[in-house]
């Protein structure tokens, strides 16, 4: 019966036949395979490190299919968990980059499914060149797969690929004990703890060691420090302060000091005073952090319109959308067809709206993206900034695309010109993109704090919509209610936006150092929060 089955469910087959360890018979029930679903197959060719086969079947592979493919290995689909369908294209998009396999590999892991995970990772696997995130990733799976030996083994390169990381310096500890090591788990949780000396888990990890080595009053000093940076550990601390208490010396009025006894000089301990690695040359680590960011875009662009019908045209209705119902409404109350600039109410409508829609997209995207990204931060490698500056840079591109688009639209119309100064427009463009980055790092730590900013933020841009100049000129309000949006730093963006689109149009209102002043405050706000909340941020709520 089980045969009849898989007969008829070759994907299921093939993945049957990786689980019980026989790929060669999975690489034959895929060779017998008559007609395969593109869908299916592609993950078949994915689990089986198929490359070039992959590129054929890439484009018929579409979303029902891809479901359905996943339901049938076992994987879940849908519901509030990670999108495995985005994952699972990132890795077949480009199968030599480590990110997006890596990525799909930890969420097949975490549903279970432990053999095909060690399928999706191995062809990354190059023993001792490998990389830190690859090696952690199949240590986990190895761990887990009761392979404690390999695990062990791709730990240690892990920890020496990044020794500037604690977290696969804890990783390695926590195997080290596990396989009754303690002098060398504590030297691992020393290194963690180096790295960074608020690792909670480097210190409840130091703690279990010293205690092993029978060094009870440090292992207690250690897992209070443990609990004090984390309420997780208060439990461990409790545990060892009161099964180990009558192993402390009880002190005596008119005692005199006690030496400590001398530590046997085999035994590992913890330095007073922990020098920290050196830090990677400053090249590679930009060049590793463009790569994590570069794979991060290839997948933001499969995800940014997946909850819309539109894709991304709902990119380029946006704005038009804005632009005809303005222009319907001032219409409808009888409002002078003549633009306050330029020759048409299209065009002054659309310089207004491109600029504003582009900050509130960007400030927008980084709302609770700490809740919404915790399967991504699986993935050792991936920081919560990486994820921003990918979401951030994505947002960017699309609108500029999408002002591109749209201008040219208006010239094919007849109601539109090239602009003025297009230099004037880049540089515009760049500091509003600078603003914009430093408030949404703001949004992103606020709302990871607070559920109400959800809320607030969403009905403070309705608030800017109506006062940064999208459909009015500044010259049209009285003079105090001018000077008060004046304070708003978009006014000037639509100001020096309109400035360099219209032929002779110089702003009297625009303050280009006041803006400067607002974009490098926000990015200061921004960096400070983000730097002092960032392990908070990443930890599970």
């Amino acid at each position: 019966m089980a045969a009849e089955q898989n007969a008829r469910r070759p994907l299921a087959a093939i993945g049957a036949a990786i689980e019980a360890g026989v790929p060669e018979q999975a690489a034959r029930l895929y060779e017998a395979w008559e007609t395969p679903e593109p869908a299916a197959a592609l993950l078949a060719l994915l689990l089986l490190d198929r490359r070039a086969a992959l590129a054929e079947m890439l484009p018929a592979a579409d979303q029902p299919g891809l479901e359905a493919a996943l339901r049938e290995l076992g994987l879940p689909v849908g519901g509030p968990g990670p999108d495995l369908v985005a994952a699972l294209l990132g890795a077949a998009h480009d199968p030599a980059d480590e990110v997006p396999r890596v990525h799909f590999a930890s969420l097949v892991l975490v549903a279970g499914r432990h053999r095909l995970a060690e399928a999706l990772l191995l062809p990354a696997w190059q023993g001792q060149a490998s990389s830190a995130m690859v090696a952690r990733a199949l240590s986990g799976t190895w761990m887990l797969l009761g392979r404690e030996a390999q695990a062990l083994e791709a730990a240690r390169i892990a920890a020496e690929a990044a020794p500037q990381a604690p977290e696969p310096m804890e990783h390695l500890s926590g195997l080290l004990l596990r396989a009754g090591q303690p002098g060398a788990a504590l030297l691992a949780a020393g290194r963690a703890i180096g790295a960074e000396p608020q690792s909670h888990q480097g210190w409840r990890l130091a703690s279990t060691g010293l205690l092993d080595l029978g060094q009870t009053a440090e292992a207690i000093t250690a897992a209070n420090r443990a609990a004090r940076l984390s309420a997780l550990h208060a439990p461990h601390a409790e545990q060892i302060r009161t099964a180990h208490a009558a192993e402390l010396p009880a002190a005596r009025p008119g005692d005199a000091a006690v030496a400590r006894p001398a530590v046997p000089a085999g035994w590992a301990r913890l330095p007073e005073h922990i020098v920290p690695p050196p830090p990677p040359p400053l090249g590679r680590a930009l060049a590793s952090r463009a790569r994590i960011v570069d794979a991060l875009l290839l997948r933001e662009t499969r995800t940014m319109f997946s909850h819309s019908r539109l894709g991304y045209a709902w990119a380029l209705v946006e704005p038009l959308s804005h632009v005809l119902l303005l222009s319907a409404v001032f219409l409808f109350l009888g409002h002078d067809s003549q633009p306050p600039i330029g020759d048409t109410m299209l065009t002054f409508y659309m310089t207004g709206v491109l600029s504003f829609l582009f900050f509130a997209h960007m400030t927008e995207r980084a709302m609770d993206l700490p809740a919404t990204s915790r399967t991504l931060l699986l993935v050792p490698a991936v920081g919560l900034f990486d994820i921003l500056a990918a979401k951030s840079v994505l947002s960017a591109v699309t609108d500029l695309v999408v002002a591109a688009i749209t201008f040219l639209l208006l010239i094919a119309m007849g109601v539109g010109k090239l602009p003025d100064d297009p230099a004037a427009m880049v540089a515009c463009y760049l500091v509003l993109f600078l603003l914009s980055f430093g408030i949404a790092c703001v949004n992103m730590v606020v709302s990871s704090f607070t559920s109400a900013w959800d809320k607030l933020w969403p009905t403070m841009l309705r608030v800017q919509y109506f006062t940064c100049g999208v459909f009015y000129h500044p010259l049209d309000m009285p003079e105090d209610i001018r000077n008060l949006i004046l304070l708003n730093p978009l006014v000037h963006v639509t100001e020096w936006m309109r400035q360099g689109y219209f032929h002779g149009y110089e702003s009297p209102f625009l303050d280009i150092p006041y803006l400067f002043q607002w974009t490098i405050g926000s990015l200061l706000a921004g960096t400070a929060l983000f730097a002092a909340t960032a392990r908070q941020m990443r930890r599970p709520a």
